[in-house]
């Protein structure tokens, strides 16, 4: 009898490390799955916001675990009338995939930060200053 239980424990101890490497290789497997998930709908709902308004807004997706999928938008909040046009859009393209189970993904809004203007003669101006050419070639 203590001859069947070593030989089995030696088994198992020898199978273990195999166990715990085909359980990691399908943790990273649905990891990957999840990100390409996420990739493929971000593109598709970049795509439509793109065709209808042009390259207004560019919105990020997520997926949350046990909670749904999260799509942040940073919109124009000065432009009521492209935020909802932004809002509109997005939930068609979104919402298309999940409109059977509702509440599986929430819209979130956040202001969409400005561009810095950077004057451009200045730099052409330091250059100058200095007896520098200003041309690459």
């Amino acid at each position: 009898m203590q001859s069947v239980v070593q030989s089995t424990l030696s088994v198992l101890i020898a199978l273990f490390p195999i166990a715990l490497i085909a359980a990691l290789l399908q943790l990273s497997t649905w990891r990957q799955r999840a990100r390409l998930a996420a990739v493929s709908r971000q593109i598709a709902v970049t795509d439509a916001i793109h065709a209808v308004l042009g390259a207004v807004v560019s919105p990020v997706v997520r997926r949350r675990l046990w909670r749904g999928w999260q799509l942040t938008i940073p919109v124009p909040l000065d432009r009521p009338d492209t935020v909802m046009q932004v809002v509109q859009v997005a939930y068609g393209a979104f919402g298309a995939a999940e409109r059977t189970r509702p509440g599986r993904f929430e819209i979130v809004l956040t202001p969409q930060e400005r561009p810095v203007p950077r004057p451009r003669y200045a730099l052409v101006a330091a250059d100058a200053a200095r007896g520098e050419s200003v041309s690459w070639t």
